[in-house]
This record gives structure tokens, sequence and C-alpha cells, in this order.
């Protein structure tokens, strides 16, 4: 996986939603920086106000994350 890659994200919670690897660390590579847009949870509590519909962020192994497969057009 690399930076600029779209992958499932685990949510706290439970679930997944789809989100962006947005940094890897040269220094600790089996950990990825996140980003996605905030559901109505965040870190498994309902959101703040304010958060719901916003670009949050997440660190999380990289072993925990699913590449989604682009399909190319025909």
């Amino acid at each position: 996986m690399k930076v600029g890659d779209k992958v499932m994200v685990p949510r706290t919670g439970g679930g997944e939603t789809p989100g962006e690897i947005v940094h890897i660390n040269p220094m600790n590579p089996l950990v990825a920086r996140v980003k996605f847009i905030c559901g109505p949870t965040y870190r498994g509590e309902p959101a703040p106000e304010g958060y719901e519909n916003e670009t949050v962020y997440k660190t999380v192994p990289l072993d925990q994350l699913k590449l989604i497969e682009e399909k190319e057009d025909l």
C-alpha cells in the first residue's frame, strides 16, 4: 500500500468506512495515517457537534486496512 491508495478503514465502534492513506512514516512503515469522513460516531462514541460529515484522521496498522480496488472504465 502507498500514499493515495483508497482503503477501507476499521472503525473503533466496529464496521469499516472508505478512506485514503495520507502518510506512511518511513521510521515505522507498518502503520499509516488515513483520512475519512466522520459518521455518526467518533472514537466509538456519538460524534461531537460539528464532526459528522467532516474529514477526520486516524493512525491504523497497515494489516488492518483493506485496499479498495478501483474499476477501470471499459
